[in-house]
């Protein structure tokens, strides 16, 4: 019977083998004292055995990647990347309400991010943001980038992806900004309150 080994040459231990043939459901997060004990980070996601009932060194754990991968495989038999992908398309859903929403905030984040900096760009070059809403608008009205307008267009952005109802002066001002600055969400922004039905929080 010849023994498994790992890619360096050593030999792959009997709880390696379990760890790595064990589903996903079958781990659970290490605690901050935990990851300490393991010389990791206070914050780091590492995952072990629910059965194990003492953590020492020696103990296997899997990273976070692998245990997303693990849960992608085995419930939709994808990579975590396509899996992404695929709840975008809305081909596969997500597995809780809390995961959804974890993620719907992490993708508005990254779109705030981006938007923020092209409007810090255009405002160090001193170019002007075209007026397209007004209803008094003139062909080629523009006004400069406000001082406080990187703060100003998350802050409306994210109550208005809340379903709050937003002013007609700050509305008008924050779709000029979306509409300029491309905005992933501008469609789904100019419609009604109510886009996701639950509170982004700062």
């Amino acid at each position: 019977m010849r023994t498994k080994r790992l890619r360096s040459g050593r030999r792959m231990s009997k709880a390696t083998r379990g760890i790595l043939r064990a589903s996903y459901a079958d781990f659970v997060r290490l605690t901050p004292e935990q990851n300490v004990k393991l010389g990791l980070s206070r914050k780091a996601r590492h995952y072990v055995l629910k059965d194990v009932k003492r953590v020492t060194k020696a103990t296997p754990t899997i990273s976070a990647r692998q245990f997303e991968t693990k849960k992608a495989r085995e419930l939709f038999g994808l990579s975590p990347e396509q899996a992404t992908e695929a709840r975008r398309h809305r081909a596969i859903s997500y597995v809780s309400a809390d995961q959804r929403q974890r993620v719907e905030k992490v993708a508005v984040t990254r779109e705030e991010t981006k938007v923020v900096a092209e409007i810090k760009k255009l405002r160090a070059s001193g170019d002007r943001v075209p007026s397209y809403s007004s209803d008094t608008r003139r062909d080629g009205a523009s006004y400069p980038v406000s001082a406080d307008a990187e703060r100003r267009y998350r802050d409306i952005r994210r109550r208005k992806l809340a379903g709050e109802h937003i002013p007609d002066g700050e509305w008008h001002w924050f779709i000029d900004y979306a509409r300029r600055f491309r905005d992933p969400r501008y469609e789904l922004l100019r419609g009604s309150p109510g886009a996701f039905g639950f509170s982004l929080v700062a």
